[in-house]
């Protein structure tokens, strides 16, 4: 072979090599997805409930039936973990004797405690668990070691092995539900790829850890999906979309926590739901005041919950799932799985959706379960944050913006009644309103000072003086609670429950649509703890409201620092307090850090004013925003 020849030979094998090598590093490697159904003490007694034991009181009748001469019962079972193997303990009822000609001879009579050990093990090829039997103990009814009469026991054991290693808990079911709720999450141009990993889901290991068991869901996917940092600015159809999924969202968690409500929970927890949805709902309304709104925006907070509370939901929510325990063990797989996805990075290109959480409330109700974004009151809400009974009444106008109101602004209220009387033409959308008179003595006057502003002190003083006395509110503070008040709603407000717009009369309304009258209540952020109505439409119950909610601050969050019942620090806690009532309770170290640097909002500047203001009872200078002077 001749020189050329050969280096064209070495060329070409390099050429070969190197375009081999380029191919396979650029092959899409399959990537392996383990998704974990996990089962914990309560979800998996729960299950074994509803396959095998649901006789009266939870119970299996094994050897006959009550009455008969030989009968055995097993009731009440509940699973605990132990070394690693299922630990299953449950009531047991023997009776056992010789039926001769009718008659049941030499009965013997036996309740105590049956205590399995068992390790979960897969039915044959299917996606289905058993539970073999390691080892069992007998406990009297004082659960001590217990012996029954050595024949008796010969004789009842091999049946209730037989019952219990027949019980088969089907898990297709939720991985169905999964696979269902998560294929319409990924996005559209890759569902054919997403739809082959979910659909080649296959079980892999089953083991028992110190905690629960678990069964591993294997797949395999491809990277479908990369990140394009897309800086288009939202439509207006877009925008409202994401406020409608939010929406969404906000209902689907008070859902969660109005079915744990049926169930005992802890001070704690209750603190902890609340945190929660405060600071899920401040996010929101924050995010509301930006230009753009994120897309992910829901999904992010959807992932921080779960992160925060699914050993809460797992623990409250799995003493609830007898009788749809398989949708339970869903509802959990289908959380576990999204922040898995989530940690994998932005392969997946998850997108939670308004049809992803309506399946989720579905798999927890086992049913279909709308999720309305409703603004009436909900007083199991106010229950489970254990705030005091509402304030009674009811809304003098309900489900209405605004308010026709007569040309001549000047008449006083009482005339203006007259006129509505004598001529309903003149005002027939004022003449309709039930409560108009009332509502129109709170409409703001050429000359508000000073009978305007002394009759909505009154108001203000009312509505914190009620909450002084209802409230455990320390004595050192309660001087300066009820002094703040004032300075809140002329900071918030300047003092006004309803504006004149185009000569009608509605109520004060945020720059951002989301507060509302004299105390600027956050709608969206106390959605179902008060009335929507009556927090637009009554001074007084919206002035409640207001004072109620700096009460929860104070009692629930800041004092959680003793040093400041301690403290003389009265101005300082005020303004503080404020901060988180624009805020929320985030504010509270943010704040403190301000006061730190003294680089502070200009907002909490604001308010200092108005409150040194308001503690020399400089009452005039309401003029310079009532009336610009």
């Amino acid at each position: 072979m001749s020189s050329q020849l050969k280096k064209f030979s070495f060329l070409c094998s390099c050429s070969i090599v190197l375009i081999s090598i380029f191919c396979i590093s650029n092959l899409r490697a399959a990537e392996v997805v383990t998704i974990p159904l996990t089962l914990d003490e309560q979800l998996l007694t729960a299950l074994l409930v509803d396959s095998a034991f649901t006789g009266k009181g939870h119970s299996a009748e094994v050897i006959g039936q009550e009455g008969d001469c030989i009968y055995v019962k097993l009731t009440d079972p509940k699973y605990s973990i132990e070394n690693n193997l299922l630990k299953l303990e449950m009531a047991l009822s023997v009776h056992g004797g010789t039926e001769i000609g009718g008659q049941c001879l030499f009965p013997v009579r036996w309740q105590g405690y049956l205590v399995l050990w068992q390790n979960p093990v897969f039915v044959g090829e299917e996606l289905s668990l058993s539970f073999k039997i390691k080892d069992s103990a007998l406990l009297d009814q004082k659960r001590e070691p217990a012996g029954i009469a050595g024949f008796v026991w010969d004789l009842i054991k091999p049946n209730i092995y037989e019952y219990l290693e027949r019980v088969k808990v089907d898990l297709a079911p939720p991985v169905s539900y999964l696979q269902t709720f998560l294929g319409p999450l990924f996005k559209k141009e890759f569902q054919v790829s997403t739809t082959a990993m979910l659909d080649s889901l296959h079980r892999g290991k089953v083991y028992v850890t110190d905690k629960n068991l678990i069964v591993e869901l294997v797949g395999e996917v491809e990277e479908v999906y990369q990140p394009v940092n897309d800086v288009t600015p939202l439509t207006t159809e877009e925008r409202t979309k994401i406020i409608e999924l939010w929406e969404r969202w906000d209902a689907f968690f008070v859902h969660i926590i109005s079915i744990m409500a049926h169930g005992f929970l802890e001070p704690e927890d209750r603190q902890l739901l609340m945190d929660s949805l405060l600071e899920s709902r401040y996010a929101f309304s924050a995010a509301l005041k930006e230009p753009e709104l994120k897309g992910d925006l829901v999904r992010l907070q959807f992932l921080n919950v779960w992160r925060n509370l699914s050993p809460l939901f797992r623990r409250q929510l799995g003493k609830q799932s007898a009788g749809n325990s398989l949708g339970f063990l869903a509802f959990f797989t289908a959380g576990d799985a999204l922040s898995l996805f989530d940690t994998m990075g932005p392969t997946f290109g998850i997108e939670l959706s308004q049809e992803g959480l309506l399946s989720l409330a579905e798999m927890l109700s086992g049913k279909s379960t709308p999720l309305p974004y409703l603004f009436e009151l909900d007083g199991g809400l106010r229950d489970v944050f254990d705030l005091k009974p509402h304030y009674k009444g009811e809304s003098p106008v309900k489900d209405l913006e605004e308010i026709d109101i007569p040309e001549d602004e000047n008449k006083e209220p009482l005339t203006f009644l007259f006129d509505f009387l004598a001529h309903p033409a003149h005002a027939a959308g004022a003449a309709k309103v039930p409560g108009f008179a009332e509502i129109l003595e709170w409409k703001v006057p050429a000359d508000p000072y000073p009978e305007y502003v002394s009759r909505v002190r009154k108001v203000l003083g009312r509505a914190a003086d009620g909450i002084v006395a209802g409230e455990e509110i320390l004595p050192s503070l309660k001087k300066i609670f009820a002094e703040m008040i004032p300075a809140v709603a002329w900071q918030e407000s300047c003092f006004r429950q309803f504006v004149v717009k185009k000569k009608k009369l509605t109520y004060l309304l945020s720059y951002n649509g989301s507060s509302v009258g004299v105390m600027q209540v956050n709608e969206r952020i106390w959605r179902g703890l008060y009335d929507r109505d009556r927090l637009r439409w009554d001074i007084n119950y919206n002035a409640v409201a207001g004072c109620e909610i700096l009460a929860l601050y104070l009692n629930r969050y800041v004092l959680r620092d003793a040093s400041w019942g301690k403290g003389n620090k009265p101005q300082l806690l005020a303004r503080l307090l404020y901060s988180m009532y624009n805020g929320g309770p985030g504010q509270y170290k943010k704040f403190l850090q301000r006061e730190k640097t003294g680089k502070h909002y200009k907002s909490d500047r604001l308010f200092s004013e108005k409150l040194k203001w308001t503690m020399k009872k400089e009452w005039k200078n309401i003029r310079l925003c009532l009336v610009g002077g």
